[in-house]
């Protein structure tokens, strides 16, 4: 399923029609495989405005590359818990398409992630966060070791309306 199966993963996003009011896009830097024989990540996510008649889940999209020649798309959901005014919890889960490139085996080009955000508020529309998420195969496929990152990442909104 590898390259395949991330390619019919975006095919499907484009079938998403979201009303969004003020999209954000986040950019990430961190470690892969955290715990382990970490590397590199970076990765990019489109974040829909959040959805009023879905329990204001907000529908999230992106791409994400490892120093290992791993690549993945995912597509899920964030619920964004206000801390205050500036603090922000977020849990999150998706479902994702992976090639593991030189990197680490999950098992199956088909994973899920699921992951704990704390984000702080730098400014209206912008906000700095430290996530840790983990992937896997959920036991779909004989060996599924999963894999945790670290990452860091800058959420802003250049669509204000």
């Amino acid at each position: 399923m590898r390259i395949q199966g991330i390619i019919g993963l975006i095919g499907l996003l484009t079938c998403f029609s979201v009303q969004a009011q003020s999209p954000e896009i986040a950019i990430s830097a961190g470690s892969f495989e955290v715990f382990e024989d970490s590397s590199l990540e970076l990765g990019i996510e489109y974040r829909f405005a959040s959805q009023e008649s879905f329990f204001n889940i907000i529908p999230a999209v992106g791409v994400s590359a490892n120093t290992d020649g791993g690549y993945w798309a995912h597509a899920g959901g964030r619920y964004d818990i206000n801390l205050g005014e500036r603090w922000i919890l977020t849990p999150q889960l998706a479902v994702v398409g992976y090639e593991d490139g030189d990197g680490q085996d999950l098992g199956s080009g088909f994973l899920f992630r699921s992951g704990i955000e704390l984000g702080y508020r730098v400014a209206p529309g912008s906000r700095l966060a430290l996530t840790l998420y983990h992937m896997s195969n959920a036991n779909l496929a004989k060996n599924n070791p999963g894999s945790e990152s670290l990452i860091l990442s800058y959420t802003f909104s250049p669509f204000n309306r």
